[in-house]
């Protein structure tokens, strides 16, 4: 079931907690460190303001991708390759960068290396240009790049929003809310809050809704024969996906949800374990 009305009174209590925090202590709480990252690469508008927004809740670095890797999900080179690090300025962070890896090695390096002597408290991850909502978040490097920071030990926030919206400020300001909710309490460091704005009407969202991860709004049909790269042997076949935007998706999804116009807030768990079958006895016995 969504939750619409649990969602409002998370942010409201926790809102009010904060509140009555400070007006009971004369000190100032130390100011939250968050580390932004994101897959669409480190020009995107969308991180932009991603940085400006947060830079009202706490102290903001920033180190995403040279370039745009969207669909990385969760995949790492760091194994492998070199890493090329440049350093950048960005309106909102106090320190910016940009890393030839992937969104998952942007995080390792911010929490590694950039958060080495004073730790974050909170990976946001976004703006992507695109709603990860549904089976849809697996291919994500938004999602992939916030889920390695619950690896590390840290609560994180992957947020996204409709393709075709090219002001990221709304989402921005939304998301910089949450964030300043979610630092109000202890969060799970093993939860990924993914949040899915869709298209803002004249007159606003309709609201925000707690809804799980079901359904997609794209699917892959099947793939078609295509012009091959330059520089490919004259014997290799070139094929691209075909898709379509009719996906189907179960009822009180978050795909559901967003679809019909609500932002949607899905808590994802790094422990992809189902508890459940860990006591299946059928599991055949070695020699």
């Amino acid at each position: 079931m969504i939750h619409r009305l649990s969602l409002f009174i998370l942010l409201a209590s926790l809102s009010a907690c904060a509140s009555t925090a400070t007006t009971q202590s004369s000190e100032a709480a130390p100011t939250p460190r968050i580390l932004v990252v994101n897959d669409d690469g480190i020009r995107s508008p969308g991180l932009s303001a991603l940085a400006l927004a947060l830079s009202d809740v706490g102290e903001v670095v920033v180190c995403a991708p040279s370039g745009n890797r969207s669909g990385a999900s969760h995949s790492s080179v760091a194994f492998s390759e070199t890493l090329v690090v440049n350093d950048i300025s960005m309106k909102g962070a106090t320190y910016a960068c940009s890393i030839s890896g992937t969104p998952s090695d942007a995080t390792s390096f911010g929490v590694l290396h950039l958060g080495a002597t004073n730790s974050f408290d909170l990976v946001v991850s976004g703006i992507n240009r695109g709603a990860n909502v549904g089976k849809i978040a697996h291919y994500s490097g938004t999602v992939g790049a916030a889920l390695e920071g619950n690896y590390h030990g840290i609560p994180s926030i992957a947020v996204s929003q409709e393709s075709r919206m090219r002001d990221f400020e709304a989402t921005a300001q939304w998301t910089a809310q949450f964030a300043k909710a979610l630092l109000a309490q202890e969060a799970d460091p093993n939860i990924c809050w993914s949040i899915n704005a869709p298209r803002k009407p004249e007159g606003g969202w309709l609201g925000a809704k707690l809804a799980p991860m079901g359904g997609g709004y794209i699917q892959v049909t099947g793939f078609k024969s295509a012009k091959l790269p330059k520089g490919e042997p004259e014997n290799a076949k070139g094929f691209r996906a075909a898709f379509t935007f009719k996906g189907s998706y179960p009822e009180n999804s978050d795909t559901e949800a967003y679809l019909n116009g609500w932002i949607t807030v899905t808590p994802l768990r790094f422990n992809w374990t189902e508890y459940k079958f860990l006591k299946e006895t059928w599991i055949p016995a070695t020699d």
